[in-house]
Parts: structure tokens; C-alpha cells; sequence
């Protein structure tokens, strides 16, 4: 006996499960409907004729030609896809298309790294649990002692050394004083995000109750997602990477660094590390001395 769960997006008054979201992360994947269509074992047309009904009920393009031949989502395709993965992840689901999932934190050089496979930046917390409970195969975890927090939380993983990277303040104008931030508007991160756990100590040093704190409930998924929101003026700050603020020239406050390691399932360390020693890191990160070692509580 075993039991399946669906998760189904309504949209418009149509019903899209799980076979659209695959259709399209296999799209993602590939860079190709014909190689799509193969991955997921299904005829061309089949494929075709499920991404048709969902851009119909979206009323929006979700895939397009590729300038390099092929096949490509859309923005929008590539919003949908993230907000589907998310929710999912949120319930214990993930699609199960790639031989090497990702669940866990967010940075922007990993999302980079990760482009072409199957990725669900769903915090670090809920992504140690994800890999604990045999959902993903490695994360990125920063929750201050990240090795003591693997031997607290899942003794049979293992934790793959990454980066060191800075988190600060980002904001569409320039920050005297950290006080400024009490009556400003925020744009926060998800529970069980360690950028989430940073906002509520800076909220505390600031003697703002969370409750109290503007936009406190307005979650973005990333990284990329806060800074863009407070650049487009949704926002008037956020807690974020250096490299994040930069790319949407935004103002930044560093408050402190903090080490970006990946959790792993044993089998799956190898690649992980492999992983870890080839990031291309941004503005504001450095590779730690041990990068890509493998430590075992």
C-alpha cells in the first residue's frame, strides 16, 4: 500500500496538478520540448497539448524558443514553476524529476549553479529536514554552528563545508542609523529561513515586536525576489546578501558574515562537495579554506 498526495494550483477557475509543473521543470531541464517529452516519458504532443492548456489558464506565455535553439520558460513559466515548487516543498512534495535534488537555502550563486535542475529554496531549516527525511539529496544550511545543528537535527547526514558570505541591511536609500529601519516597510523571508531568524534578531535590536514590524508578513521566497521587490519600490528594506543588494543597486548595511555550508544524504556527499568547490561566488562571498570537506558529526 502507498499513499500519493497532489498538490493542484487553481488558476481561473482550472485545475493544473503535478503533470504540468513536471512538464515544465523537465522543459527547464532540458531546453528542449522533444527532450522533455523523452524525460518524462510521454509523446510530444501530449506535451505540447498540457503546456498549452496551462498557458490558457494563466493567460500568459510559458515557454519560448531559445536564441540557442530550443526551448526555454518564460519568465512567467519560470514564476509559476518557483511557486509550485515551493508550495510543494511546504507540503513534503517535490517532483522527483532530477537524480539530484536541492532543498534548503537560498543564495544566488547556488540558484546560478543549479540552473537546469531541480532546485526548491525552501529555507535552511525545512531544507535539513527535507534531506533528512529522504526528499533531497543535499541542502545549504547557515544556522550559526551549522555542524552542531546536523548533529542536533539529523545525526546520519553529513555537512560539506561552502562559504563565508555577508548579510546586511538593503535598502532603496542610504541608512544612517540602524533605528531608521522601526517605521520603514520590510519585505521578510519564509519561516524557517535563517535570513528570517536574522530579521527578528535585528527586529529585537531594535526593540520592534515582530507583530508591530511594517510588512512583516510580506514573504519573498529569495533572496533575488526581496531585492527586487524593495527596488521596485514595494519595499522600503530587507534583510539580504551583498551580492543580492548589488544586483538590484541597492544600498547596503553589512551587519555580519556568516559561513553557507551544504548538507548531505552520505551517498550524495561526493557531489555535493563537488558542488561546493565549483561556486562561482558574487560580490561579498569567499570561499572558505575547506571548501568541498566532507565532516560527519
Amino acid at each position: 500500500m502507498r499513499f500519493v498526495a497532489e498538490l493542484k494550483a487553481v488558476v481561473g477557475g482550472a485545475e493544473l496538478g503535478a503533470e504540468v509543473f513536471k512538464a515544465l521543470l523537465a522543459i527547464d531541464m532540458t531546453a528542449s520540448m522533444k527532450r522533455a517529452a523523452q524525460a518524462l516519458g510521454m509523446p510530444y504532443t501530449t506535451l505540447w497539448n498540457l503546456v498549452a492548456r496551462a498557458e490558457r489558464a494563466m493567460g500568459a506565455r510559458l515557454v519560448e524558443a531559445s536564441r540557442r535553439g530550443g526551448t526555454r520558460l518564460t519568465e512567467a513559466g519560470r514564476r509559476a514553476l518557483r511557486l509550485y515548487m515551493a508550495e510543494a516543498a511546504r507540503r513534503g512534495i517535490v517532483l522527483g524529476l532530477s537524480p539530484l535534488i536541492y532543498a534548503g537555502s537560498h543564495d544566488p550563486a547556488v540558484e546560478e549553479a543549479l540552473r537546469g535542475g531541480e532546485a526548491y529554496f525552501v529555507g535552511s531549516l525545512q531544507g535539513l529536514l527535507m534531506v533528512a527525511g529522504g526528499l533531497a539529496h543535499f541542502g545549504g544550511v547557515h544556522l550559526g554552528d551549522n555542524l552542531q545543528a546536523v548533529a542536533a537535527y539529523a545525526p546520519h547526514l553529513c555537512l560539506v563545508r561552502g562559504f563565508r558570505r555577508e548579510v546586511g541591511v538593503a535598502a532603496r536609500r542610504p541608512i544612517a542609523d540602524l533605528t531608521q529601519l522601526a517605521n520603514m516597510r520590510l519585505v521578510n523571508r519564509p519561516p524557517g529561513a535563517g535570513t528570517r531568524a536574522h530579521i527578528d534578531r535585528l527586529l529585537r535590536q531594535l526593540g520592534v515586536s515582530p507583530r508591530e514590524a511594517p510588512g512583516y508578513g510580506d514573504v519573498a521566497q529569495t533572496h533575488d525576489e526581496a531585492a527586487a521587490r524593495v527596488a521596485a519600490g514595494e519595499a522600503d528594506y530587507t534583510v539580504t546578501t551583498r551580492a543580492a543588494a548589488e544586483r538590484h543597486g541597492l544600498h547596503f548595511v553589512r551587519l555580519w558574515e556568516e559561513d553557507f555550508d551544504f548538507v548531505c544524504r552520505p551517498e550524495a556527499c561526493g557531489e555535493a562537495s563537488r558542488f561546493a568547490a565549483g561556486l562561482r561566488l558574487g560580490p561579498g562571498s569567499r570561499p572558505r579554506g575547506d571548501a568541498g570537506q566532507v565532516v560527519c558529526p
